[in-house]
């Protein structure tokens, strides 16, 4: 289905009063030609009883500290942290492989009690447009883009149906647009405008501090920071990275520039370590590269130096494409063709007009493998990570709930993308939701993992986005990526 079909779709379900069983996951795939069977199936592996536990136990962990209170809520409104686990004497540790920011994906897997407050948070991005009323007219747009032929656009009924009774319920009218039906002239006091991000490339711009759509309306909010990551105009970048307060329209979230660059995301780790030390994150070596030379010159050093496998990661990749391991044996003279190999694979993803550059150079560390449900015997090994999800919350960041994600090849001990890169999504574009597993204790025990390494999770997740948004300029303006980190 075209996905200006699946919009179509998408506003004229949200043209009339929706149900609770409209919006039960098999149903709400139906009306948007969609299979959602095993989203619902994920659901249901998920556990609100052993979630709590796990979140109420990290938050009093972290309260005698503040570790995860907000100096600044206009900073960050929801995320999700991707963590990996690894076996050490002294019991599990948890490395960090890349943060997201507010284009959450996979929301719908959450129980409905964890998306509540996930799009509670949301909504908190809104309520600010509402209370500063910068357009001068006490009305609020708000834009949310939606990647092209998206599988997962039924993510965004729920969402926006959410926000739109919360909305209601403050007494404020509320309309839902396309990009072909939208009237700069909108009478609600809310309106959501859904476009793909094919339509934005060519109706979105940025003047007089606002973006903009068509050049005229201009939008209260970007509902993701997916958005601002294709708005190129060097006035709003520049803006972005020394004071994007100055930007009337508010981003969701505004510090995704640190969330896209997987060095900076590490390097708001290691400034935050003394914090992240009692909650057990493993620290593995990193640096940037910002040209091709910079990059095969440093993969060359840290191979020479250290004598143990790297990983090489683009900016702003997700699902895994063009994150290439280069051994400790590789040999040198191949290095531009691997490089090569990881562009062409981010290129097939996000086409010609995203770079690369600056790449992430970061240690693979060894991981724990697990047997997964559907392992015929129990010597069938695979790797696996866990998404964290996250939320604002009166001042304060809460750790919600996730899901264990395993990679689709059986574990040899080889560099092979398919033992390790475990991305649902992250090979042909097929969404394998069966290799996830919803945070529960059953769970926990097929992951080996005790409630106790879950709190620990729950908690670095919140540290590490408190120190993005505290340390904001100094891990934007650092520049030392001569040495190598860690």
């Amino acid at each position: 289905m075209m996905n200006e079909d699946r919009i179509s779709r998408f506003v004229k379900l949200m043209s009339k009063s929706i149900t609770d069983s409209d919006l039960e996951l098999v149903n709400l795939g139906k009306k948007l030609g969609l299979d959602l069977v095993l989203f619902a199936d994920l659901r249901g592996s998920q556990e609100d009883e052993f979630a709590d536990k796990v979140r109420k136990k990290a938050l009093e962990k972290m309260e005698e500290n503040r570790d995860h209170y907000l100096s600044e809520t206009d900073t960050f409104y929801a995320g999700s942290i991707d963590f990996m686990v690894c076996d050490e004497p002294e019991g599990k540790k948890f490395f960090l492989l890349e943060t997201n920011g507010g284009s959450n994906r996979g929301l719908s897997i959450l129980t409905i009690k964890q998306q509540a407050v996930k799009y509670d948070g949301y909504f908190e991005a809104i309520k600010l447009a509402i209370d500063n009323n910068k357009r001068g007219d006490n009305k609020v747009l708000v834009l949310v883009g939606v990647p092209i032929n998206d599988g997962l656009i039924h993510e965004k009924v729920i969402m926006i149906e959410y926000l739109r009774k919360k909305a209601i319920a403050k007494d404020l009218t509320v309309g839902i647009y396309n990009i072909n039906n939208f009237p700069h002239d909108f009478k609600e006091d809310v309106a959501f405008l859904i476009a793909d991000y094919k339509q934005l490339s060519t109706t979105l711009s940025f003047s007089d501090k606002w973006v903009k759509i068509n050049q005229e309306s201009k939008i209260s909010v970007l509902l993701a920071d997916g958005i601002a990551r294709r708005l190129h105009d060097e006035a709003f970048s520049k803006l972005v990275k020394g004071d994007f307060r100055k930007i009337n329209s508010i981003i969701v979230n505004p510090i995704f520039r640190i969330t896209d660059d997987k060095s900076l995301t590490y390097l708001a780790s290691f400034f935050a370590k003394e914090a992240l030390e009692k909650y057990n994150l493993k620290y593995l070596l990193f640096t940037k590269a910002y040209t091709e030379e910079d990059l095969i010159e440093k993969i060359k050093y840290v191979i020479n130096t250290y004598k143990k496998p790297f990983i090489i990661k683009p900016n702003g990749g997700s699902g895994g494409a063009g994150v290439i391991p280069i051994g400790p044996d590789e040999d040198l003279n191949n290095l531009k063709e691997l490089v090569e190999e990881s562009k062409k694979e981010f290129f097939a993803k996000f086409m010609k007009n995203r770079n690369p550059y600056p790449y992430t150079i970061q240690e693979m560390a060894e991981f724990s493998v697990i047997t997964p449900p559907w392992a015929k015997d129990e010597n069938q090994k695979h790797t696996f990570d866990l998404r964290i999800y996250l939320a604002q919350k009166e001042g304060k960041i809460i750790p919600l709930g996730g899901l264990a994600r395993i990679a689709r090849g059986t574990y040899s001990g080889s560099l092979d993308k398919q033992e390790f890169v475990v991305n649902l999504s992250g090979f042909d574009g097929q969404i394998e939701v069966f290799r996830g597993q919803g945070i529960s204790e059953k769970n926990a025990k097929m992951l080996n993992l005790t409630l106790e390494d879950f709190v620990n999770i729950f908690c670095i997740g919140c540290v590490l986005f408190v120190s993005m948004t505290k340390n904001y300029q100094k891990i934007m303006n650092f520049s030392d990526w001569d040495q190598i980190i860690g």
